[in-house]
């Protein structure tokens, strides 16, 4: 879905009306779900079979549209138009404190950040960042994953990357000591306390394309 221009923003504010209330929170609070209908319902005012319909006939044709039932739609509804009037708004919204969220997570050490949400249905996040002990790779990939999951609810896929901080060229393959990708409710699973006794016997399982230079257990379960 593309990103919506500022007629979209006016024909949220309407759809919304009814829901107004308390000014959106610094974070969005928005699963990826409620993500996913909140655009998909901006998108799908602007198709002309839906733009000649107006009030409860509108949203229950967009409903249907979604494969949803009526309430969970305007519920989506209701939360996205706080969190922003568009999904541009919104988007950047998550990606400012999902980005402070890991750079504070491993201060300094982040060299890349990704944040692409230009489809509402799979928003992507990616880290790279320095290695300093190849033996704490995974309490480290454990650490981003479950950061990104808590900041960055509407998020689909989490791909993370640990590089040799001695390396010329840090965003080569030879460069790589660890990689994966993981789903944030996978992520949203890991605890925090618990990072430092399960990351290589049960957090390990949660991520999926692993590779790595480590050695096998990092990729797989002992």
């Amino acid at each position: 879905m593309h990103r919506r221009s500022h007629r979209l923003a006016v024909a949220a504010a309407l759809a919304v009306a009814a829901f107004a209330g308390a000014p959106a929170k610094a974070a969005v609070d928005l699963t990826e779900e409620e993500f996913r209908l909140y655009c998909g319902y901006l998108d799908a005012i602007e198709q002309p079979a839906v733009a000649k319909l107006s009030g409860k006939k509108r949203d229950q044709k967009v409903a249907s549209m979604a494969k949803v039932k009526l309430p969970v739609l305007l519920a989506a509804v209701e939360k996205g138009g706080r969190a922003g009037a568009t999904c541009d708004e919104i988007g950047k919204k998550v990606e400012r404190d999902a980005k402070s969220a890991v750079e504070g997570a491993l201060p300094g050490r982040v060299v890349v950040f990704n944040f692409d949400d230009s489809d509402p249905s799979h928003v992507v996040a990616q880290v790279t960042w320095l290695g300093i002990d190849k033996k704490k790779v995974l309490e480290e990939a454990s650490l981003l994953a479950v950061t990104l999951a808590s900041e960055a609810k509407i998020t689909k896929t989490i791909a993370i990357r640990a590089v040799d901080p001695g390396a010329t060229d840090k965003l080569t393959d030879e460069a790589m000591w660890w990689e994966g990708k993981i789903t944030r409710p996978n992520a949203a699973r890991i605890d925090k306390a618990k990072i430092p006794d399960y990351a290589l016997t049960r957090y390990v399982r949660l991520f999926d394309g692993c590779k790595t230079n480590v050695g096998a257990d990092y990729c797989t379960t002992k």
